[in-house]
């Protein structure tokens, strides 16, 4: 969408070896990016287009629309940047390294039951497929596990990183909790370089570790992170690819599954369609009714009125209503 390389980021122009910087850059420029595109284009080489980390995409999809600023447009995304990203992807395989597969899985494992939190009996590392929900319920319980068993440091790096997952969760924001969401980002960078110095880490590069840089910005434009979390819609996989894949003789698959979508599509329509129909001749028979003068007390029941229209009453009561007088 961005029309750059997956290692650069697509709404500023950081480079990469300062990923790992709390700093917010210049953000993109959608003229000067189709500039530079443009140039490359026609010279077959350009040092911008270089230096911004671009890819040859000369015929971006937004390069016509009006008022759109498709550096703006990618906006943050909690399920795959945070709770897949930031806590799995990093911050749990840091305190694998550090405390060791067995003792992460029997912090988890002694963890006191309570209701309403989940007790991971099993371990951790079995755990085969990792949903939304997993991640968040690791995520309640896991400064406590460090507790004890990781230095103070990496203590502060933890809930520094935790704190910021929370605050960004929030349905409402002001600028008291932007701030105090700001300040744990700030308190990470202060203390991350203990995961350097216990040589778990080299550098902190990572783009998902400099995406939060943005998360403040964009919550002020564009509301709370909530409202374009990638999570709510996940549901969708499930009736556009796995009920469709499903549906199929496993064998070239994709033609069948978008000739099986489209057919459900075909029948959704009509299914609204017919529904409309029946509500029109409903709405229909009532206006009859209430102009003899029946009101409330009509002499037909609603199961009267539908076994007329199962019959075709509503397409008389059509015809009846076109030849009403206008004065009534």
């Amino acid at each position: 969408m961005g029309c750059n390389k997956e290692s650069c980021c697509p709404r500023c122009l950081v480079k990469t070896k300062n990923h790992g910087d709390l700093d917010e850059c210049a953000c993109r420029s959608t003229v000067d990016t189709l500039k530079t595109l443009g140039r490359m284009r026609r010279n077959k080489r350009s040092s911008k287009f270089d230096k911004e980390g671009l890819r040859e995409v000369f015929e971006p999809f937004w390069k016509d629309l009006p008022f759109t600023d498709i550096s703006a447009c990618i906006t943050p995304d909690i399920l795959h940047q945070l709770h897949k990203g930031i806590f799995h992807d990093h911050l749990v395989q840091w305190c694998l390294s550090m405390l060791g597969e067995k003792e992460m899985d029997t912090c988890f494992q002694a963890v006191t039951r309570y209701p309403g939190l989940r007790h991971f009996k099993k371990r951790i590392s079995a755990v085969s497929q990792w949903t939304g929900r997993e991640h968040k319920e690791m995520e309640r319980v896991f400064v406590c596990l460090l507790s004890g068993a990781a230095e103070e440091t990496v203590l502060v790096m933890a809930r520094s990183l935790l704190d910021f997952i929370y605050y960004t969760q929030f349905q409402q924001h002001t600028d008291k909790t932007l701030t105090a969401m700001q300040d744990s980002l700030r308190l990470f960078h202060m203390h991350k370089d203990i995961l350097v110095e216990l040589g778990i880490r080299e550098h902190f590069n990572v783009p998902k570790i400099h995406s939060l840089v943005h998360y403040v910005s964009s919550i002020r434009a564009l509301g709370s992170a909530d409202g374009y979390n990638s999570e709510y819609p996940e549901r969708l996989h499930i009736d556009y690819a796995k009920d469709a894949y499903r549906a199929s003789n496993k064998r070239d698959y994709v033609e069948q599954m978008a000739l099986w979508l489209q057919r459900q599509e075909a029948i959704h329509h009509k299914s609204a369609y017919h529904a409309w129909r029946v509500l029109k001749k409903s709405a229909s028979m009532d206006a009859i009714d209430r102009s003899s003068g029946g009101g409330d007390d009509r002499s037909e029941t609603d199961s009267d009125v539908g076994d007329r229209l199962g019959e075709g009453g509503g397409d008389e009561a059509d015809h009846l209503a076109a030849q009403k007088p206008s004065g009534m």
